[in-house]
């Protein structure tokens, strides 16, 4: 008889006792863990636990509360240990001592997975931050870059070099987990998903062992293994301690630009939505957009998103053709100011002039190369702009100006997705994508509070899939598709609703808004199918995500990564 097959038969507060054992056992092997580590030369300080924390910078938190924070602030952990490295031996130590000790295991680089898998509770933590080494090969323009770094902290040194990669959208977003996540931003028109670019990796695989992976490897594990890491999402192959990403020329001049359509007013009103000059319904909008991403005629257009945001339905909301949302634009331009001129009045024919935002140019031909705020606050509302756009005092300060801009800073949120296929939307699709965002659970008020919801559809077609057929092979299964659709909704974004805590109204209505998104995941929208991992939905299967490249990553999974135990899981890896 096994031990657990005599628990089963003693009484139920003896089998309690038992298990209370199993759980002071994990316990008392996270103090060991912390232990051995010290006493294989791991500095003491960089072994963060709640016991021993250490001081830290930011005022009222001692350094594991501030570690222990994510960017999706709806989620709170605590990790037993929270590892700080900065080697890949280091890596290596804390993953191998914690599978020694039977410890469950977490990996972070940039903390951005939006369902908070980066962490957990009773965990060791293994933060990579800390491995921030670039250099760049001259001959073959390939960087080596270390597995902490960010996108704020990585552009500038290739900018230097006058070069640059497919980076996203958010400054302060990890190069490792955007990768291993396909990677979409403002240069997949242009340059595909940063996946694409991946040509090697060092990799720490489920024993423990490191592995070398390279695209000119011939041995079938490597080759699969390099697969995986384009786009089978985070984790479930191993830690990523170093990529090697094929970087291209940064261009001469480049702006990034904003069209702003139906801007909201304050006051309720037949018009609501808009403003009567700059009235255009959301499906001409829509399908102008759209004509610009499909176009062959536009390859400087790099990369582009547009924002819809969410409004209330009523009785003057069934007939599509009148819907007016509060829309915006985002985009980054390759070429001059007059190009991009152009190219608004050819796509955009009745935008105004103070609809359009067109920023300095920066590029190689430029002292100001490239600046990090060319990412930030791409279809990411906060206070600030409300407040620029209603005039409204209550989301002044009190000094009557508006806050500060808080775009990359972490806050509550919950979103959802799926892809539009090559075809596109077509008529029946226009229509049911703007009913899922015209709902009543959304209401007028929110974005005054600090609430906002609304979808981000994120141009992948282009240039790039448009005119290449010898695309290396990766495991991000929707490159052929027109675009993403991203259902968000985030609240608490600025400092004073942070201050306020419980005491807000914007919790009045922030379930009715994470309601919203959960019917945004379940409206039918022909033409329509997946869900991107980068935008992770706890409820949606695991196999959705991945799509046609499922049953390889599995294969994968169990045949090389060498992970008898699945150390290396959260709820979305592969098995």
């Amino acid at each position: 008889m096994t031990e657990a097959q005599k628990i089963e038969q003693i009484n139920p507060e003896d089998q309690r006792s038992e298990v209370l054992k199993v759980h002071t056992s994990a316990i008392n092997n996270a103090v060991l863990f912390r232990q051995e580590m010290i006493a294989n030369n791991f500095p003491s300080e960089r072994l963060l636990t709640a016991q021993n924390n250490g001081p830290t910078t930011l005022p009222g938190l001692n350094n594991y509360q501030a570690e222990s924070l994510i960017f999706n602030t709806r989620y709170q952990y605590h990790p037993f240990v929270i590892v700080m490295c900065q080697t890949t031996e280091e890596v290596q130590q804390a993953y191998k001592t914690a599978i020694n000790y039977e410890l469950p295991v977490r990996v972070r680089a940039g903390g951005h997975d939006h369902a908070g898998e980066c962490s957990g509770d009773n965990v060791i933590l293994i933060d990579v931050t800390g491995l921030k080494h670039f250099e760049l090969d001259k001959d073959t323009n390939v960087a080596t870059i270390g597995a902490g770094y960010r996108f704020y902290q990585l552009t500038p040194k290739l900018a230097e070099e006058e070069r640059m990669i497919a980076h996203g959208t958010c400054a302060t977003v990890g190069l490792t987990g955007f990768i291993q996540g396909g990677g979409w931003g403002p240069w997949t028109r242009k340059h595909g998903m940063c996946c694409e670019s991946l040509v090697g990796a060092t990799l720490i695989l489920g024993d423990g062992t490191l592995i070398e992976l390279s695209d000119k490897d011939t041995e079938e594990n490597k080759q699969e293994l390099l697969w995986a890491l384009r786009g089978g999402g985070g984790m479930s192959y191993g830690i990523i301690t170093e990529l090697k990403l094929q970087t291209f020329a940064l261009p001469k001049e480049i702006h990034r630009f904003e069209i702003e359509w139906n801007v909201t007013k304050q006051k309720k009103s037949k018009h609501r939505y808009c403003t009567p000059q700059n009235d255009t319904p959301t499906i001409k909008l829509l399908r102008q957009w759209e004509k610009a991403i499909t176009s062959k005629e536009t390859p400087q257009l790099l990369g582009t998103n547009l924002q819809i945001n969410a409004i209330p339905s009523s009785s003057d909301t069934t007939d599509v053709t009148k819907l007016h949302h509060h829309s915006l634009m985002y985009g980054y331009w390759e070429g001059t100011k007059a190009e991009l001129e152009n190219f608004i009045h050819d796509y955009f024919k009745n935008v105004t002039r103070d609809q359009v935002t067109i920023h300095e140019a920066h590029g190689a031909g430029y002292d100001i190369k490239y600046d990090h705020g060319l990412m930030s606050n791409w279809a990411r509302n906060s206070l600030y702009d409300v407040s620029k756009r209603l005039g409204k005092s209550g989301t002044l300060t009190q000094e009557g100006t508006p806050f500060t801009p808080d775009y990359d800073a972490p806050a509550p949120h919950k979103l959802t997705s799926r892809f539009v296929k090559k075809e596109g939307l077509e008529k029946k699709g226009h229509e049911q994508l703007l009913q899922s965002l015209t709902s009543p659970l959304v209401r007028l008020e929110n974005e005054q509070n600090g609430l906002f919801s609304y979808v981000t559809l994120g141009a992948i077609q282009g240039e790039f899939y448009q005119s290449q057929h010898n695309l290396p092979d990766i495991a991000f299964p929707y490159r052929n598709r027109q675009y993403t659709i991203q259902y968000q909704t985030w609240w608490n974004l600025d400092i004073e609703q942070k201050l306020e805590q419980q005491d807000n109204k914007v919790y009045i209505s922030t379930n009715r808004a994470m309601d919203w998104i959960d019917m945004g995941r379940e409206a039918e929208i022909e033409n329509t199918d997946g869900a991107f991992i980068s935008f992770k939905d706890p409820a949606i299967p695991t196999e959705i995500y991945f799509n046609d490249s499922y049953d390889r990553l599995v294969k994968v999974k169990k045949k090389y990564v060498k992970d008898t135990f699945n150390h290396l899981r959260t709820r979305k890896t592969i098995i």
